[in-house]
């Protein structure tokens, strides 16, 4: 099945011309034999984004992107490779097949796509709502709030007149009580009858990375409560997966360079914000950031700024958050809102200069964490400096630059007024349980795999003369140390910083660091370049057999249909990258 799936795929490729795609979203430029364009994914004033007809790729000179026209989708479109080649599909007309073994996954698509086009209905009859005579109410509310129609239009904000109204707009339309039961449009009362869970609240679309409309939030018009609900989970709506604004927030980067990313914690915030000008905000949809909003969010952006509200449950949801985002690889900043207000209600008492101001002002991540310790302790007394002492050395030994660890340890000395000796003394206490182990007492693993990538770290870090990968190996590395070695090559390439020096100053805490120093010294200088390469090759070649034998096994034993199918067409994409 994998091999009739790689052959529809290859139809695909062909149809899907890499210009003709291109062309869709950014304006080509003919410049000799090539097409250029500046770059979608980086902010350029002169074109550095060039295509490569021939072999039907891309290369931008100026951020090092590059790929063939699936790649080019999903990063622009921020989506993964099945929704790329479903967006492509759509575009040349060539619908998906069914390769399994029976029509599970052929019946399950069309009853989504039926749910879709039923969650797309009821977003245009409850703006439809909103723009009409009945929708007055919802108007004035948001004319109370500064938000405008057109922004109501951008957001596709609508009403929802009461309880019946939405069941019979749907009947009539040929949509079953069963299929908006299944989509969460609507609640069982205690007679029985189907009602429309959003009943007199303006409603909020949440929009999906395909531009899908998975569910609806809906505000009262009051002060009654709930304020506001979400539509349940659903099997077009995982609350964890989805960020609300990032199909604006996509639209934007296309027009400008959007260097962060401001994470508010509702939907209204986002609006308001977007109403006082400032876009590049989206929110978690609640108080729980999850690894998957995280993850997405890294899509975009490199720099986070979390904004959350000012009041007891937001700060607690702002310190749950960071964490998550930190270990994203995201550069994490915090915004504290005083006065117990919310970005929405701040951004309307004192504007958008004001609001920026503060953005300018947000806090690094682990200031922030010292200063929420501080708060609950009184530094005046000195039993209490020493608690604080104590706890905040601990914050401090879970970073991992030691030029970060000293400005930190600095820090905690001009607040408490305790010598820097001290506070190192305090650090290494703290670092007891991860105490240095001699050279002759490590053992890691030797396996040739192994040896390979820490000859590879080696070189990539200075080690081999005019050493070069342009191939990703993160997808290969699976040690979580040898991993974390890789990630810092690839953070610190362009600083210039990538030295054997720089692997050097971890040594003394690091054993897979010295593991990798002594893997070096075993190649002379006269093959090492060689040596290098055959590494790489070995490591691609390596872990694209693990990663085969893995995904084979997951299939055999998956029962999900669709899961199967996606799975499939994974182990059919990393045949042809082979291929």
């Amino acid at each position: 099945m994998a091999e009739v799936f790689s052959e529809w795929l290859e139809k695909l490729k062909s149809k899907a011309d890499i210009a003709e795609v291109v062309s869709h979203y950014v304006s080509l430029q003919e410049r000799g034999s090539r097409k250029w364009a500046c770059c979608p994914f980086h902010h350029e004033k002169t074109p550095s984004f060039c295509l490569y007809e021939q072999s039907q790729s891309y290369h931008c000179f100026g951020c090092g992107a590059g790929g063939d026209a699936i790649s080019f989708v999903q990063e622009i479109e921020h989506t993964d490779f099945m929704g790329a080649i479903k967006i492509l599909a759509d575009k040349y007309r060539m619908p998906v097949p069914d390769f399994s073994k029976n029509d599970g996954n052929s019946n399950l698509k069309k009853h989504k796509d039926k749910l879709f086009e039923m969650m797309r209905d009821t977003a245009g009859y409850f703006h439809q709502n909103l723009i009409s005579e009945v929708g007055k109410p919802a108007r004035d509310y948001l004319s109370k709030r500064g938000i405008s129609m057109q922004t109501a239009t951008i957001f596709g904000l609508g009403y929802s007149i009461g309880r019946n109204q939405l069941v019979a707009y749907l009947s009539a339309k040929g949509y079953s009580k069963e299929n908006m039961q299944e989509a969460g449009l609507v609640d069982t009362s205690q007679s029985g009858n189907a009602v429309d869970t959003m009943a007199g609240r303006l409603i909020v679309p949440i929009i999906n990375n395909l531009k899908q409309v998975v569910a609806f939030g809906g505000r009262v018009l009051d002060d009654s409560l709930p304020k506001y609900k979400n539509t349940r989970e659903t099997v077009l709506f995982n609350k964890s997966k989805e960020i609300f604004g990032q199909h604006s927030v996509k639209k934007l980067k296309l027009e400008t360079a959007v260097k962060e990313l401001i994470v508010v914690e509702g939907y209204m915030d986002v609006i308001s914000l977007f109403q006082s000008g400032v876009k590049n905000a989206i929110a978690s949809m609640g108080t729980s950031l999850t690894q998957e909003q995280a993850k997405l969010i890294k899509r975009y952006v490199d720099k986070v700024i979390i904004c959350y509200d000012g009041d007891g449950a937001g700060q607690k949801a702002t310190m749950r958050g960071l964490d998550i985002l930190y270990n994203q690889g995201l550069e994490v900043r915090v915004v504290s809102l005083p006065e117990k207000l919310d970005p929405d209600e701040y951004v309307r008492k004192y504007g958008k200069e004001s609001y920026l101001k503060l953005l300018v002002e947000a806090k690094p991540l682990f200031e922030h964490k010292l200063n929420i310790l501080a708060s609950g302790y009184d530094l005046s007394s000195p039993q209490e400096k020493g608690k604080y002492a104590v706890e905040a050395m601990k914050i401090v030994k879970s970073l991992e630059d030691p030029a970060m660890i000293e400005a930190y340890i600095e820090y905690v000395a001009k607040k408490t007024g305790l010598s820097k000796d001290t506070l190192r003394r305090q650090l290494d206490m703290s670092e007891a349980a991860v105490a240095f182990v001699p050279r002759e007492q490590v053992k890691l693993s030797a396996s040739a795999f192994d040896r390979a990538v820490r000859y590879v770290l080696y070189g990539l870090f200075g080690g081999v003369e005019n050493a070069v990968c342009d191939t990703d190996l993160s997808q290969y590395i699976v040690d979580a140390k040898q991993k974390a070695l890789y990630d810092l090559y690839r953070a610190k390439k362009d600083s210039g910083n990538n030295t054997v020096e720089e692997l050097l100053t971890q040594e003394e805490s690091n054993a897979e660091v010295r593991a990798v120093l002594d893997e070096g010294s075993k190649i002379g200088d006269d093959i090492a370049k060689v040596y290098f390469c055959d590494c790489v090759k070995k490591i691609v070649k390596e872990g694209d057999k693990k990663r085969k034998k893995a995904l084979t096994r997951a299939i055999d034993s998956e029962q999900d249909e669709e899961t199967k199918f996606i799975m499939m067409s994974q182990l059919a994409q990393n045949n042809m990258k082979k291929h």
